[in-house]
């Protein structure tokens, strides 16, 4: 439905988004393919949720340290070269594992690696989208970016690493990962170039690019109070990427203790979720103006509360099955890992509810000016919300189990979904005026 929309807008006669969003597949899939490897690696080498967190944690620290500063980075230079260059030395990273060998170390040392890159191409990715795209179009085109966005993760996550991992090894797919990378770049090298929303920083002035950088940084945070529903869009996403990580790193761990299988079993969880995100965006390509963006988030966090509070759940729940069911006290395991492949779908659906119109709108009203710099506070938005947590959620797993992790995660969606109601339903009332005018 997302290609069939998109190509009723055109977009897939539009040259320069082709080239994006195949670039997009392709570096995706790699991430993703990586980071299944990575979780799986460190899972069996410690069978420990601790080391999972910090593993995770890695990823996290690049973006406290240079998240914002990518977003200026990314307004004042050329995002087309910002693209090639993220992608390539993502391959390079790569390649030191294969270097140095599987270990502890290389895992968390090239985990380190590819994210401090991923920093400064996320931002450059967002930010071309509406250059290349009619801003009428955002919709549509944001929908397919995440659809395939999971798509490229099922492909990536649930299929690429775990078939390599059976049949040739860490070393054949993380082979496969580079060359996935240096093709995305070869790609990027065929995007039209942008240009600079500003003066290029002289990079043989370090003081006074310190001094641009804090100007900048400071104008991205003046903006943000003065524009409600956009900083409430970016705290639903930053929520919502912070589960993500909570998730990635406690579902080795969960689907050994919980669900009492090898850890590469991690896709009865991930499967479930992606499917539920492609549901979730047809969902809203079916019904989304309709629906109204703030009241599909409102939609996607109620239910992510709810899917929470049945992880919240797991253990006890198990306890109770194994010992209802007659004979062995596994007997009713498999009904409990049902009803835990549906609560992972019902996430991936909100999922999709709470990211797309987020992202839609805080593209829509952006000023070009400015929006690479608020994509780099987002970027630190959700590295400062999911710090904490991800360091917290190991031990907590590890001592008491996964039940209190899900249930704070819950009491922190829950938050923010009562504190941003009021600009939720004023977003859904303009976006019906606007539908009724532009109708008449």
């Amino acid at each position: 439905m997302g290609i069939q929309s998109a190509a009723e807008h055109g977009l897939l006669r539009n040259r320069p988004f082709l080239t994006l969003w195949s670039a997009q597949i392709l570096s995706m899939v790699a991430a993703n393919a990586l980071t299944s490897a990575l979780i799986v690696l460190v899972a069996e080498l410690t069978r420990s949720n601790t080391s999972s967190s910090i593993l995770i944690l890695l990823a996290v620290v690049p973006v406290v340290l240079f998240g914002i500063l990518a977003g200026v980075f990314v307004d004042r230079t050329d995002r087309r070269l910002v693209l090639i260059a993220t992608n390539a030395l993502r391959a390079v990273a790569v390649a030191v594992i294969l270097v140095i060998g599987d270990s502890l170390m290389a895992a968390y040392l090239v985990n380190f690696l590819v994210a401090s890159v991923t920093v400064f191409f996320v931002p450059a990715e967002a930010a071309t989208i509406p250059s290349i795209v009619r801003k009428r179009d955002l919709l549509v085109a944001n929908s397919l970016f995440t659809f395939t966005f999971n798509g490229a993760f099922l492909l990536g996550f649930i299929i690429l690493a775990p078939v390599f991992l059976a049949f040739a090894g860490f070393p054949a797919l993380f082979a496969v990962i580079v060359a996935t990378f240096g093709l995305a770049a070869l790609l990027c090298a065929t995007l039209p170039p942008s240009e600079p929303a500003t003066e290029a920083i002289g990079v043989g002035v370090a003081g006074e690019a310190v001094q641009r950088s804090r100007r900048d940084i400071g104008e991205a945070l003046r903006f943000l109070p003065g524009q409600p529903r956009i900083a409430w869009s970016l705290v639903y996403v930053a929520v919502t990427y912070t589960l993500i990580a909570v998730a990635g790193a406690l579902a080795p761990g969960y689907v050994r203790e919980v669900l009492l299988l090898p850890e590469r079993a991690v896709a009865l969880l991930v499967a479930p979720a992606g499917i539920g995100v492609v549901a979730g965006l047809g969902i809203l390509n079916l019904a989304g103006r309709r629906l109204g963006g703030g009241r599909a988030v409102g939609y996607g966090l109620g239910s992510t509360v709810a899917a929470l509070l049945v992880l919240a759940g797991a253990r006890p729940l198990a306890l109770v099955a194994g010992r209802a069911a007659e004979g062995s006290g596994l007997a009713g395991l498999p009904y409990f890992i049902g009803l835990v492949v549906i609560t992972a779908f019902v996430f991936g659906i909100a999922y999709a509810f709470i990211t797309v119109p987020s992202m839609t709108l805080v593209q829509e009203e952006l000023p070009d000016v400015i929006r690479g710099r608020v994509f780099g506070v987002l970027n630190v938005l959700v590295s400062v919300f999911s710090l904490l947590p991800i360091v917290v959620v190991g031990p907590v797993a590890d001592i008491w189990g996964v039940a209190p992790v899900f249930l704070g995660s819950a009491v922190l969606v829950l938050a923010a979904w009562i504190a941003g109601r009021r600009h939720r339903a004023g977003a859904s009332a303009r976006n019906v005026a606007r539908d009724t005018g532009a109708a008449s």
